[in-house]
């Protein structure tokens, strides 16, 4: 599983690794990109490029709505686990 593992010091540690992977985050539900406290859901640093947001859930619109926010945080992929 992906939550609460690959967080900011993990992608760090892998990133210090390999330059060639893509890096993914926990996964977030759309839910709480929306409505919770959204750089610590989110944020990352450069050095961590590439990396890919995974976001969860079920509901079209707040994926959308999740998605949007988090491309502008400026993750190179966004992946959607739709349930």
């Amino acid at each position: 599983p992906m939550m609460d593992w690959t967080d900011r010091h993990c992608r760090f540690l892998h990133r210090q690794l390999t330059r060639r992977a893509l890096l993914y985050t926990e996964m977030v539900v759309a839910d709480a990109v929306i409505h919770g406290e959204r750089e610590r859901l989110l944020g990352f640093d450069v050095t961590e490029h590439p990396v890919a947001l995974q976001l969860g859930g079920s509901d079209p619109r707040k994926l959308a709505e999740a998605v949007r926010i988090g491309e502008a945080f400026g993750y190179d992929e966004i992946n959607l686990n739709v349930g």
